[in-house]
């Protein structure tokens, strides 16, 4: 529901902005939060998979998006447990810009 759902070459301009939102600045914001102070800050302290789960969960009930809360919760799970294993966001960031990038590029080619 945040995403065009379907390609008008009208609206290509409102496309590359909300590409440039949701696979470059919304990765970096979302890993810093929920990888970064939620995994590290908060919820280390209670282990690993511990901290693992809930940050999956806390991501896709962030996002808002019930039909999508599986697949979301999902990517939140791998992502957290790429940051246990990698002590970084970083590699994080890239993970999520390339899942956001290739669900925008679903759309666009329908």
């Amino acid at each position: 529901g945040l995403v065009p759902t379907h390609w008008e070459p009208k609206h290509a301009g409102a496309f590359a902005a909300n590409w440039v939102v949701v696979a470059g600045v919304a990765p970096v914001v979302e890993e810093m939060t929920f990888r970064g102070l939620g995994y590290s800050l908060i919820l280390a302290r209670w282990g690993q998979p511990v901290a693992i789960v809930a940050v999956g969960l806390l991501f896709a009930g962030a996002h808002g998006l019930l039909q999508a809360f599986p697949e979301l919760a999902a990517l939140g799970w791998a992502l957290a447990w790429l940051r246990a294993r990698t002590d970084s966001i970083y590699l994080g960031i890239v993970a999520h810009a390339v899942f956001n990038s290739l669900a925008l590029a679903a759309v666009m080619l329908g």
